[in-house]
């Protein structure tokens, strides 16, 4: 049963419980429903009290700034809201989400793992609010797709706000190649794996970046925890040989993982092939992330790179410039394989999930939820890529901020995006330059790659084994490492998978198999 059908049936049960909430959040302050002002944006009702809301979330860079910022007085003003928000760096948030969850300090927290077996159990034990009830009320919050709350929701419930992202084009979606390098060569934008193997091996003979530092592909290892590798950063290179998208069900209606498909085995042989023509960065192996590979590509010596098309915007292209004045990046929206295999994953279409800790007095979740609403709504759209206008940009047309180089600075100093914690569902998300030309390619490449999506029909479910047993993939992500570097012959990859399919593997399908009926019902 779908979550949506689902919720239908609980709204119906518990509308008189609604009312009442509604009625609490009105009459005894907080986030009020928002109403037009003659300018056209949402204010909150003047009559309601403010509501302080402490929340914890992730941050990639620096955080804004703390100091009489502009942009969080105007979003609070709008709100009516008084936000404590803590900005946590990325390779500290899991530690720090860890004590939060103990600690019962938060109004909101941001799950940045999503739906994992962590999550799961925590929503078991009762960690956090039951917000079913509380969602279908919501004016934007309610756009997202079905399947962004299927593969967020527990046991059919919501316990959760997803931060949506696109269904499509996120994570590692298309290759990003130097389309100068190719112009160099005069080589036409790869459309098929063999166009892109011979792309890079040109890159590897002439050696564009100087002094031998050209490296024509970056990937990075993984640490075989949520699958064998050997590399990271290939999804496109792994649906051009017909790979499924890490599980498929076969005819029989069957689990059936990626490397136990006779493609992955031609995959690999692909690997193993360009590894020993020097294609790939021979640090591949002990690099530990896609911002690593990234780091290569933007620092100009890398020739191609799996991500989306949020990466060639003038930021990155900013940071190559400074080593190449005409660095310029092409995106290959989908790789085609030599019998027409290609394809996009079709990811969950979020990134992180909101949820309120239960020791949060219940007369507060709404006004919570309706502050996400309103951090969802049109006019923060403008509001997160230009700012309050007047103080970080001049104007906001066509979808872009008008800005002077001091306002540039402001915005940079104050990121009005960073208080706008629920994203307003938008297919082109990943869409992110202020440069109208390269916008309009990211949404182009938006656009194709849509056409393309692969699903991983266990993609919302988690095992237990799996997760109890992290290191049940590593010594098949070893020994396949090991063939891909030339040191070890396919019958001992094949070894580990056979064992793998016998054991573990044939427990895990089963756990995954029996989620996946259950909801099919």
């Amino acid at each position: 049963m779908s979550i949506k059908k689902q919720l239908t049936q609980v709204v119906a049960a518990s509308m008189l419980i609604t009312t009442t909430l509604a009625g609490c959040a009105s009459n005894e302050g907080g986030t009020a429903n928002p109403t037009n002002t003659p300018n056209g944006q949402q204010t909150a009702a003047p009559e309601a009290e403010t509501t302080t809301i402490k929340a914890m979330t992730i941050t990639f860079g620096d955080p804004p700034s703390a100091d009489n910022n502009q942009a969080k007085a105007d979003l609070e003003k709008r709100a009516n809201v008084k936000l404590d928000l803590s900005f946590v760096p990325s390779e500290a948030y899991g530690d720090k989400l860890a004590v939060a969850v103990s600690a019962n300090d938060y109004d909101l927290l941001l799950i940045d793992s999503g739906k994992d077996d962590k999550y799961i159990n925590l929503v078991k034990m009762g960690a956090f609010h039951d917000l079913t009830e509380y969602i279908d009320g919501t004016e934007n919050i309610s756009l997202m797709e079905e399947a962004v709350w299927n593969n967020t929701s527990v046991q059919g419930k919501i316990y959760g706000i997803p931060r949506p992202r696109g269904l499509y084009g996120g994570g590692e979606a298309s290759v990003l190649i130097r389309k100068d390098w190719l112009d160099k060569y005069n080589l036409e934008l790869p459309k098929t794996i063999d166009e892109l193997t011979h792309a890079l091996q040109v890159f590897k003979d002439n050696d564009p970046a100087g002094g031998g530092n050209t490296i024509p592909l970056a990937v990075y290892g993984v640490d075989g925890a949520a699958g064998p590798g050997p590399f990271g950063s290939v999804f496109p290179m792994l649906f051009s040989f017909g790979v499924p998208h890490i599980w498929a069900l076969d005819d029989n209606g069957q689990p059936v993982r990626d490397f136990q498909t006779p493609e992955y085995k031609t995959y690999l042989e692909w690997l193993r092939d360009v590894w020993s023509k020097g294609l790939i960065d021979k640090d591949a192996p002990v690099l530990k992330g896609q911002q690593q590979a990234r780091n290569k590509f933007q620092a100009g010596v890398a020739g191609a790179f799996v991500s989306n098309v949020g990466d060639i915007s003038e930021t990155s292209l900013e940071k190559m410039r400074q080593v190449d004045p005409n660095a310029e990046i092409a995106v290959i929206d989908v790789l085609e394989g030599r019998e027409g295999q290609k394809g996009v994953a079709l990811i969950g279409g979020y990134y992180g999930i909101w949820v309120i800790p239960s020791s949060v007095p219940k007369e507060k979740v709404q006004k919570i939820v309706d502050f996400l609403d309103f951090t969802a709504a049109e006019e923060n759209i403008a509001f997160s890529k230009a700012g309050v206008i007047g103080v970080h940009a001049s104007d906001f047309k066509d979808g872009l901020p008008v800005q002077t180089e001091e306002q540039m600075k402001l915005f940079d100093l104050e990121k009005p995006s960073a208080f706008v914690l629920e994203n307003r569902v938008d297919p082109y998300i990943y869409a992110n330059s202020k440069v109208p030309e390269i916008r309009e390619a990211q949404m182009a490449s938006l656009d194709v790659i849509a056409n393309y999506g692969i699903a991983n029909p266990f993609l919302s479910y988690s095992s237990q084994t799996a997760t109890k047993k992290p290191d049940t993939y590593k010594k098949m992500s070893a020994v396949m490492t090991q063939y891909v570097l030339g040191e070890a012959t396919w019958e001992a990859v094949q070894k580990e998978i056979d064992a793998w399919t016998a054991g573990d593997g044939a427990v895990i399908a089963k756990e995954l198999l029996e989620q996946y009926n259950a909801d099919q019902k």
